[in-house]
């Protein structure tokens, strides 16, 4: 039977996207105590838990397969490993930034970077699982290939989906058929005002600064 997803998103995949938004809001104005405060409580290890149930061991009952796939690496010949950034962008706004399996609210990897900037301590920026902030790892928008890369996949926007970390790591090199996934492409993305913290590209340059107003 197929479905859209590994598993459902777990409640605090909203309720991380909900603080980092107001997150994003308070580093905006300056507000950095707030920020902090929101970050902390956006870094849900249920979050951290879920991930590794989907990109950790190979589990039957969820990847529906009981080992690695087997197949032979297409070349690479003149295939981009992956768009650039402004197609990547283009795809992410074609999705409303949300991941298009489990359809969850997603966050651009400048974002993840910008909160790390300002506040390196709350927003654990690591090198590996448990040193990075749960909420913005799980979060944070990457490009995934329908049909994989390795397996003969392009770039082409009709073979690529926006998706959080546990959809994107969980699926490995399996094609959508081998782990009974619909083709998220059948259904209408959902656009609305979520904007995946791009607001906060206004703080990237290396000069901008913001004023500091404790709360």
């Amino acid at each position: 039977m197929l479905r859209r997803s590994f598993l459902p998103p777990i409640p605090e995949f909203a309720i991380s996207a909900d603080l980092l938004s107001s997150a994003a809001d308070a580093l905006i104005a300056g507000e950095l105590s707030t920020c902090a405060t929101l970050l902390v409580k956006a870094d849900l290890r249920p979050l951290r838990e879920f991930s590794f149930l989907l990109a950790g061991p190979i589990n039957p009952d969820i990847h529906r397969q009981s080992n690695n796939p087997k197949f032979v690496a297409i070349p690479k010949a003149n295939r981009p490993r992956m768009p650039n950034a402004s197609q990547s962008m283009a795809i992410m706004v074609r999705d409303g930034f949300r991941c298009r399996f489990c359809e969850s609210r997603v966050v651009i990897k400048d974002a993840l970077q910008i909160f790390a900037k300002y506040l390196p301590n709350e927003a654990r920026l690591g090198n590996t699982n448990e040193a990075n902030h749960f909420g913005l790892a799980t979060l944070t928008a990457s490009i995934d290939h329908l049909l994989p890369y390795s397996r003969g996949g392009t770039n082409d926007p009709t073979n690529l989906v926006t998706a959080c970390g546990p959809c994107q790591y969980g699926r490995n090199q399996w094609t959508l058929e081998e782990v009974q996934i619909e083709n998220p492409l059948r259904f209408p993305p959902i656009v609305d005002e979520w904007d995946g913290l791009t607001r906060l590209l206004k703080l990237k340059s290396k000069n901008a600064l913001i004023p500091y107003v404790e709360t």
